[in-house]
C-alpha cells in the first residue's frame, strides 16, 4: 500500500513540476532522489553498505538477483539504470521507471542492444552515470551469468571507469527467479517485514577488458559471503 501510494504521488509530483516550467530531464531524476529517500526503508530494506561508492561519472556494474537491486544500489549513487522492456509494462513501478530516465532494452533483438548501447555511450558522455546489470537477466548464484560486453564499450569509448558492485540478500525468497511473476513475488517479498543483505562497491576499473575484471571481482566477493540457503527453484529469469 506505501508502496503504490508514495510511486502514485510521486508521478504526480513530476508532472506538476512539469506543468511548472521543469524540464522532464531534471524532473525525473528529482523524482528517483525523492522517492529513494522514502521508500526503501519503509518496504523494510536493510542493507549494509561495504566499500566506496564512487561519486563522478561512472557505469555501475552489479551482479542481478531481483528487481530490488537497482533500487539497493541507487540509495547510495545517482544514475540511470538500464532495464529489459517487460518492466515497462509493470503496474506503477514500470511508469515510475520510464519517467525518471530509465534506459529499456529489449534483449532478444540486436538493433535495441545496439541502440542501447549507443545510448549508454552517449549519456556517459554528458556525465550521467549508468547502472547495468549484464548479465542481462536475473539468478540466484553465488556465480554470475557470463557479462554481456556491449555496456562496456561503451564506457570504454565514452572515457569513464566502470565500478563494479556486489549484491548479496540473507534469504533465497528475494530471488526474481524461474516462473515467478511480478505482482505475486512482489507482495510475498515484502510481507517478510524486513530484508537483510549486503551492497558492496569495488574498485574502479579502467581499460578495454573490464567485463572480465568485473564480473571476476563480483564472483570473487560472493564467494567470501555465507552461502545462502538453496531452494529447488534456483533457475535463471527469463
Amino acid at each position: 500500500m506505501y508502496f503504490g501510494f508514495t510511486t502514485s504521488f510521486g508521478i504526480a509530483g513530476f508532472f506538476w513540476k512539469v506543468l511548472t516550467g521543469i524540464p522532464k530531464e531534471e524532473a525525473g531524476p528529482r523524482l528517483r532522489r525523492w522517492w529513494l529517500r522514502h521508500v526503501p526503508w519503509k518496504l523494510g530494506l536493510h542493507m549494509e553498505l561495504r566499500g566506496d561508492p564512487y561519486q563522478g561519472t561512472c557505469l555501475y556494474v552489479g551482479n542481478h538477483i531481483t528487481y530490488i537491486d537497482p533500487i539497493v544500489v541507487l540509495t547510495h549513487v545517482d544514475a540511470n539504470v538500464v532495464a529489459k522492456a517487460e518492466i515497462s509494462k509493470w503496474p506503477i513501478m514500470g511508469y515510475g521507471a520510464s519517467i525518471v530516465g530509465t534506459i529499456f532494452v529489449k534483449r532478444e533483438e540486436k538493433s535495441s542492444r545496439r541502440e542501447t548501447a549507443k545510448a549508454i555511450r552517449e549519456a556517459l558522455e554528458q556525465n550521467v552515470s549508468i547502472l547495468v546489470f549484464p548479465e542481462g537477466t536475473t539468478s540466484a548464484g553465488p556465480q554470475t551469468l557470463p557479462f554481456r560486453p556491449r555496456s562496456f564499450e561503451a564506457a570504454f569509448q565514452a572515457g569513464v571507469p566502470v565500478q563494479p558492485v556486489a549484491i548479496y540478500y540473507d534469504s533465497p525468497k528475494v530471488a526474481f527467479i524461474g516462473d515467478h511473476t511480478f505482482l505475486p513475488h512482489f507482495f510475498n517479498l515484502f510481507a517478510m517485514k524486513e530484508i537483510h543483505g549486503k551492497v558492496t562497491f569495488g574498485p574502479l576499473l579502467y581499460g578495454e577488458d573490464t567485463s572480465e575484471q568485473a564480473s571476476r571481482w563480483i564472483n570473487e566477493t560472493m564467494m567470501k559471503e555465507d552461502p545462502i540457503p538453496t531452494v529447488n527453484e534456483y533457475s535463471p529469469k527469463a
